[in-house]
């Protein structure tokens, strides 16, 4: 089931004089990171990567702040197993039929597919795990980028997961249940090796069981107009948590903006 929750946000703002005041009435408010949040996310991305806290505007326009283009995006990764090398992501468009839009993002481990809805929602469908040759379905869709979000609003959803060979992706191996927490916690300057950005925060919580799996799990992603993810901290896919027991972060930044 879907909830929506407006969480007030007077008594986090804090605006030095009036004209910034007129200046965040019109871009959004300013919500400063909750501290729990900025610990979490530095002990991964490392100290000066998000910094002050800016207006933050309601979500109108889910294409841009996703840079819904085909085209490679390049990371770094700074935390986990593989920290220091680079992982390029390539986004490409595999259909369009009324009132939705197949994306596919590849890297060297992971495949994403999204669908952009006629409401202009972006959410994931599946994610193919390259290295243990498993595929993860959910259903509804996991949220991940919801157009006309408010900063502080959150949305609950309550996701069916089965995983499957993917020799044989219709013969479920495993399956469960994620509670998802979804919440747009408000806009930060960022800056990362490919320059500096105004950037929107989204937080996911997940918790629940697949197979034998336990999963409890926080992620964070940084969206910037016209270029997108710019930061993030990650765990992998479900599928490599049930088949491989991994629990690690995967923590990435962009080093150079999409072509």
């Amino acid at each position: 089931m879907k909830t929506r929750n407006f969480i007030p946000l007077l008594a986090c703002l804090c605006f030095p004089m009036l004209g910034s005041l007129a200046q965040a009435e019109d871009s959004g408010p300013v919500v400063p990171l909750p501290a729990e949040d900025r610990a979490a996310i530095e002990q991964y991305l490392g100290k000066g990567v998000v910094g002050e806290a800016i207006p933050a505007p309601a979500v109108a326009d889910t294409t841009s702040y996703l840079a819904a283009r085909p085209g490679t995006r390049t990371f770094r990764l700074v935390s986990g197993d593989d920290s220091g090398k680079t992982e390029k992501h390539q986004l490409s468009k595999l259909k369009q039929e009324a009132g939705a839009t197949t994306w596919r993002n590849e890297s060297s481990k992971f495949v994403y597919y999204l669908t952009a809805k006629a409401n202009g929602d972006y959410v994931v469908t599946g994610v193919e795990d390259k290295e243990g040759g498993a595929i993860t379905r959910y259903s509804p869709p996991e949220p991940f980028m919801l157009q006309g979000l408010a900063p502080g609003e959150e949305r609950n959803e309550k996701l069916d997961i089965k995983v499957s060979d993917l020799s044989s992706p219709e013969d479920v191996s495993h399956e469960g249940a994620l509670d998802v927490n979804y919440r747009y916690i408000g806009a930060y300057k960022v800056k990362v090796p490919a320059g500096s950005f105004d950037a929107i925060l989204m937080k996911w919580t997940f918790k629940g069981k697949v197979g034998p799996a336990s999963v409890d799990d926080t992620q964070y992603r940084f969206f910037a107009p016209d270029v997108g993810i710019v930061a993030a901290v990650e765990q992998l896919d479900v599928s490599a948590v049930l088949l491989y027991n991994r629990h690690k972060k995967v923590a990435r930044v962009l080093t150079a903006k999409p072509r």
